[in-house]
């Protein structure tokens, strides 16, 4: 029997108040790649991208790290931002690369709350977190659409 098992880990860290550097890996049977890439977190926008292949099918491959590139200047915000990541980086390059970058992009919004959660916790151990959390996605439209956290 074929069996397969994907792993998708993504990390987030945050380098300052308005912006985000993602790490993340795609690991399975055959594929091995990362994706290490900057986002500007009000607008979405990546700012920097590096990618590695590390296990890959083809010679054709790791020519998939230049498309990357691409990816510059894109914003993982609007109706079809995951199309266009698909299209641009996934058809034209790679679409295990693509799936990472997705996946790092619907982080972007937690990660910026999550944030904001620990700094107001700093300030006021016994703040009502339900309560911060919906004030802060009053206070920013862009999370609104996609956040689980509005669900």
């Amino acid at each position: 029997m074929i069996t397969l098992s994907r792993s998708q880990v993504v990390g987030a860290e945050i380098l300052s108040e308005d912006r985000v550097r993602f790490t993340a890996i795609q690991e399975d049977h055959i594929y091995g790649m990362e994706v290490e890439m900057d986002v500007q977190g009000s607008t979405g926008e990546i700012l920097t991208i590096k990618g590695l292949m590390k296990r890959y099918t083809t010679p054709i491959c790791p020519q998939a790290v230049d498309v990357l590139q691409e990816a510059v200047g894109m914003r993982l915000r609007g109706e079809t931002w995951e199309y266009d990541i698909m299209r641009r980086i996934g058809r034209k390059g790679c679409q295990h690369f693509a799936e990472i970058m997705i996946e790092c992009g619907r982080c972007l919004d937690p990660v910026r709350m999550s944030s904001a959660l620990e700094e107001a916790l700093k300030q006021d151990a016994g703040l009502d977190q339900n309560a911060f959390l919906q004030e802060w996605l009053a206070s920013h439209p862009e999370a609104r659409h996609g956040c689980l956290a509005t669900s």
